[in-house]
C-alpha cells in the first residue's frame, strides 16, 4: 500500500536522487535492490514501471545496475528494483530515471484521465478497463461510442489541453472525500489519493501525472472497437502521439509524391485508382472467360468424364469452366485443375457432375493426394499436393 510521500509522489518530475540501499537478492535472472528512498515509480494502476540505472561510486570505481522494472514490495512504500548486478548493501546509490519513459508514462495517464473524464461527463460511461502499453494506451469503456462521439471526445480532450488547466493530487480526508464527486473502479481501503483536473476530470488514482494539462501536448485516438456493448479506444499521448502523427505525414507525402498530386487530393487519387484497378480486373476476368470459352469449344471429351488442366485459373475460374464443360459437351463429370497461385507444389481443383454425388469421390481423393476441400453433392473443390500427372491418374481410377 502506498503512503504518498514517495518521492514519485511528492516531486514527480525529479529525474535524478540519492539514497542507500537496504538490500539486494537474487531474482528473476537479476537482482532485486531495495532503497531507502527512491524516485522510481512502481508497476501498478495500469501505468508501468520506471526504468533506468542506480550508480554505487565514482571514477573508474563506479558500478551501475541498470534497471529494467520497478515493482511494489512487501512493506508500505517499499520499490523493488529489478537490475541486470548486484550492488553492496549499505552503499550510497545515485539514482536515475529514464526519463523520455517516465515523461511518455506520465503524460500518458494524465491524457488518458482526461479522455474517461470527458466521457464519463457526456455519455456516463465508466472506465472499466486500462492498459498503458509500451505502443499506445488500451482503455475500456461499458458503453457504445460511435466514429462521431469517438471524433467529439478526442476534439473535446485536445480543447482541454489547450486550456491548460491544472492537475493536482489530493489527499482528503475521509469527510472530504464523502463530499467529492469522483470516479472510481472500486473501493479502496485507507488514505485515498484523488487526481483532479480542473473542470474535467476527478479520479482516484495511484500513478503519476503532469502538472497541467498543457503539458500533455496531444492526444490523437487511433482506433475503436465495439464488442458487447463496450467500446474499446486505443489511444496515444504527448510525445508518442506527435511521432505518430509525423509519422502519418511523411506517409501521406510520400503517397502524394508517388502518385504526383497534392497531400489533400491522394483520397480522391486513390479512390480513382482503386475503381480503375476494379474496371482492370473486370476486364482481365472477361478475357480470361473468353478464353475459357475456346478452350471449351475445343474440348471433346471421348467419355463421361473430362479432366481440364490450365494454368493461371483460380477457383472462381475453375468452377466455371466446369459448369461450361457440362453445358457444352457430352461430359457428365468435369474435374478442371490449376497450380496454385505462388504455391508450385499444390493444385486447386474443382469437379463438378450433373448426375452424381462428388462427395465421396472428393474424400477419396482428398486421402489419396494429401488435399482438402468439399462442397454440395454436385460440386466440390479444394487443392491437392500432387503433381499434374498423379492428380489425373487418381481421377481417372476413382472417377472413370
Amino acid at each position: 500500500m502506498e503512503t504518498f510521500d514517495e518521492l514519485y509522489y511528492t516531486k514527480p518530475y525529479l529525474r535524478e536522487f540519492d539514497g542507500k540501499v537496504v538490500s539486494c537478492e537474487a531474482a528473476d535472472g537479476g537482482f532485486a535492490i531495495v532503497l531507502d528512498q527512491t524516485a522510481f515509480y512502481p508497476t501498478g494502476g495500469g501505468q508501468p514501471g520506471d526504468r533506468g540505472a542506480l550508480r554505487v561510486g565514482t571514477g573508474d570505481d563506479i558500478l551501475v545496475a541498470h534497471v529494467r522494472e520497478a515493482v511494489p514490495g512487501n512493506g508500505a512504500g517499499e520499490v523493488i528494483h529489478l537490475t541486470d548486478v548486484a550492488l553492496p548493501v549499505g552503499a550510497s546509490v545515485h539514482g536515475s530515471l529514464d526519463w523520455t519513459w517516465r515523461r511518455d508514462n506520465m503524460e500518458a495517464h494524465t491524457g488518458e484521465h482526461i479522455v474517461s473524464g470527458i466521457v464519463h461527463a457526456l455519455f456516463g460511461y465508466n472506465n472499466v478497463g486500462f492498459h498503458m502499453g509500451e505502443r499506445c494506451i488500451e482503455v475500456d469503456f461499458d458503453g457504445v461510442l460511435t466514429l462521431d462521439d469517438v471524433l467529439d471526445v478526442e476534439r473535446r480532450a485536445n480543447a482541454a489541453i489547450r486550456e491548460d488547466v491544472s492537475v493536482e493530487a489530493l489527499l482528503p480526508s475521509p469527510a472530504e472525500l464523502a463530499a467529492m464527486d469522483y470516479r472510481s473502479k472500486k473501493d479502496h481501503d485507507g488514505q485515498i489519493r484523488v487526481v483532479r483536473i480542473d473542470g474535467v476530470d476527478s479520479c482516484a488514482c495511484c500513478g503519476t501525472h503532469v502538472s497541467s494539462t498543457g503539458q500533455v501536448g496531444l492526444i490523437k485516438i487511433l482506433r475503436t472497437a465495439t464488442k458487447k456493448k463496450r467500446t474499446r479506444l486505443e489511444l496515444l499521448c504527448g510525445r508518442r502521439a506527435l511521432e505518430a502523427c509525423e509519422d502519418a505525414m511523411a506517409a501521406l507525402r510520400e503517397t502524394s509524391n508517388f502518385l504526383t498530386v497534392a497531400d489533400e487530393e491522394v483520397p480522391e487519387a486513390v479512390q480513382r485508382l482503386s475503381a480503375e484497378k476494379d474496371d482492370l480486373k473486370h476486364q482481365l476476368k472477361q478475357a480470361g472467360r473468353k478464353q475459357i470459352d475456346q478452350y471449351v469449344a475445343g474440348l471433346a471429351p471421348v467419355d463421361a468424364l473430362a479432366i481440364c488442366n490450365l494454368p493461371g485459373l483460380d477457383i472462381e475460374d475453375l468452377r466455371y469452366l466446369c459448369e461450361r464443360v457440362l453445358e457444352a459437351t457430352d461430359a457428365t463429370v468435369c474435374s478442371a485443375l490449376s497450380p496454385v497461385a505462388g504455391d508450385s507444389t499444390h493444385l486447386a481443383y474443382v469437379m463438378a457432375s450433373s448426375d452424381k454425388d462428388l462427395r465421396p469421390a472428393c474424400k477419396e481423393l482428398n486421402s489419396r493426394l494429401d488435399g482438402r476441400g468439399g462442397g454440395k453433392a454436385q460440386m466440390v473443390q479444394g487443392s491437392w499436393t500432387a503433381a499434374n500427372d498423379a492428380a489425373e491418374a487418381a481421377i481417372r481410377e476413382v472417377l472413370g
